[in-house]
């Protein structure tokens, strides 16, 4: 009887085992950069881009601009929470400069509180920055300790994005301050706080996006990759 119900807790662990890396394979594929044409790489998408539609920018570049026309309109009411930096205004004005930048406009130009694209993880790749690395127009930039104050290992990750102009801006309202700040930073002044490895984190609009070689989702509800 003991070795029966052994040999029963063992099959029971073994099927665990491999359901788990069926579900891990089965998410690994959902989180595949979108399907170009076979064979297609960046560099020929890029060729193909500029051919196609001379004397346009690629869309990071309107990400980028829209930050800037964000940052100086100044529209920015109440918060909403988002899933990039949980518990943080900084991200509901990173997304909406990216659903205004990619066309679906900022969620209080469509009278709402929730945003299409901007926090989309399917249309983004995610790398750790290391010195040396530039950055982009349109990139979005994580860091461990924001600069608007010392570090403090008990404040959550801060963000900004980058903009046509390549400054770093952000939004942010603390509960200390009478006013929310709208900042504009050079890269170097928005990570001066981050000295660790892994203390920033940059996110960027796939290439098979920014050069259109796949067309962006709606971001509607049942479109299958709505935020």
């Amino acid at each position: 009887m003991v070795r029966r119900q052994r040999t029963g807790i063992m099959r029971r662990r073994v099927w665990r085992l491999l359901l788990g890396v069926v579900a891990a394979a089965v998410a690994g594929l959902l989180l595949q950069p979108p399907a170009a044409s076979p064979g297609l790489t960046e560099a020929e998408a890029r060729r193909r881009f500029y051919a196609r539609y001379p004397g346009r920018q690629p869309l990071n570049q309107a990400v980028g601009e829209a930050a800037v026309r964000l940052h100086q309109s100044r529209p920015m009411g109440k918060f909403v929470l988002g899933l990039r930096t949980p518990g943080n205004d900084c991200s509901d004005f990173v997304a909406c400069c990216i659903d205004e930048g990619l066309g679906v406009g900022a969620r209080f130009k469509r009278g709402s509180d929730r945003h299409l694209l901007g926090e989309n993880r399917l249309l983004f790749e995610r790398f750790v920055w290391r010195p040396g690395r530039t950055v982009m127009p349109g990139d979005t930039v994580d860091v461990r300790h924001s600069p608007w104050y010392p570090p403090n290992d008990r404040s959550c990750w801060h963000c900004g994005l980058v903009g046509s102009d390549g400054r770093v801006y952000d939004f942010t309202k603390l509960m200390s301050w009478p006013e929310p700040r709208y900042g504009r930073h050079t890269f170097a002044e928005f990570i001066r706080h981050c000295g660790e490895p892994g203390e920033v984190v940059i996110e960027r609009l796939r290439w098979q996006y920014r050069y259109q070689a796949v067309p962006l989702p709606t971001g509607r509800p049942g479109s299958g990759l709505d935020s």
